[in-house]
């Protein structure tokens, strides 16, 4: 056991260096792929390379202090592990001398084993399915709550020279304050540039307009379907952008109410019924077929918990306004 960690200490050490090659780096991946246990491995390790420097002090760099810190980060570790790990957290130690350590933890080593790790493996990929949500926290303890349908992507070496995030979908962020790095959250239409704030960005695919509300702090938003054309927002601003025009219009929302579908609250506010058709085949994840295109225009009001009511209630409540009729067959519901 200890010798097959021994190679693979030897394989990530090749990879943070920068001299890993193709056959090398295709062993370690197979082998971070086999078992949750082998990517906490390969994590806490990175984790042990990164931490001796601080890339907020990187200008300043003083290459006997950053190996001072490695050491006494390496000891840290050493403290927490049983018996049977002590050897490995020390080889680790004898590595970074042989392989010069010191040299590795100046700016340009330090960047370039970053590079290597996000460039060497496959983005982290978080979903929420239909009918379902998700809670992300990430490794700089920015916390993100993905709705129903969505997908969240980022680099294994987020937080080693960005923070960047890229959604298919809606999610609520409460993200970590860095001056020095800012976050950033990406879709197909639109970015949101922050220090450390908290904003709900949702843009489904296959909707025809994406939305960024904001509750807390200052953020830009940058409209991708147009050239410079940027907004700052203020806390109680909600900014929509058409996908068709490429024009955004911004209101004002209930900063109260922008997260509270990350506690299973459905909102329809003054929402057509094409809106809310969405809504619930990601909430509840089933099929919705409207029978005519004048029904779909029609607009709703209501507060839903999704945990405590079932489809059927939300389609009878519906059907209380006297607007539709609806008809429910497994997972499919047809309303007319």
């Amino acid at each position: 056991m200890k010798q097959a960690n021994d190679h693979i200490d030897d394989l990530i050490i090749q990879l943070l260096c920068g001299e890993m090659d193709e056959r090398s780096l295709a062993e370690l991946r197979a082998w971070i792929a086999k078992s949750s246990e082998n990517k906490k491995y390969f994590q806490e390790k990175q984790e042990i390379w990164f931490s001796a420097v601080d890339s907020a002090h990187l200008e300043k760099y003083n290459k006997d202090e950053a190996f001072q810190m490695f050491l006494q980060n390496v000891a840290e570790a050493e403290c927490t592990q049983q018996n049977d790990h002590q050897y490995l957290w020390r080889k680790w130690l004898s590595y970074a001398a042989i392989l010069g350590i010191v040299i590795a933890m100046t700016f340009f080593a330090y960047q370039q084993g970053a590079n290597h790790v996000k460039d060497s493996f496959a983005d982290i990929v978080v979903e929420a399915p239909n009918g379902s949500r998700t809670k992300a926290l990430l490794p700089d303890g920015t916390v993100i709550w993905l709705n129903s349908g969505s997908q969240l992507s980022y680099s294994q070496g987020y937080g080693l020279g960005d923070r960047k995030v890229t959604i298919k979908g809606e999610g609520y962020f409460e993200v970590k304050h860095n001056e020095t790095l800012p976050f950033s959250v990406n879709s197909q239409v639109m970015r949101v540039n922050v220090l450390g704030t908290k904003f709900n960005f949702r843009d489904y695919p296959n909707d025809d307009e994406a939305e960024v509300m904001l509750e807390q702090g200052c953020v830009k938003l940058d409209n991708l379907l147009q050239v410079n054309k940027s907004q700052m927002m203020v806390p109680g601003q909600k900014i929509v952008l058409n996908k068709k025009t490429g024009k955004m219009t911004t209101e004002t929302c209930d900063v109260n109410t922008i997260s509270q579908w990350a506690n299973g609250l459905i909102i329809f506010n003054d929402a057509t019924l094409d809106e809310i058709a969405k809504r619930i085949e990601r909430s509840y994840n089933v099929k919705v077929q409207i029978a005519s295109q004048s029904i779909g225009k029609y607009r709703f009001n209501g507060d839903f918990v999704r945990q405590e009511q079932s489809l059927r209630e939300v389609l009878d409540a519906l059907a209380a306004t006297g607007k539709l009729h609806y008809r429910l067959q497994g997972r499919m519901v047809t309303i007319y």
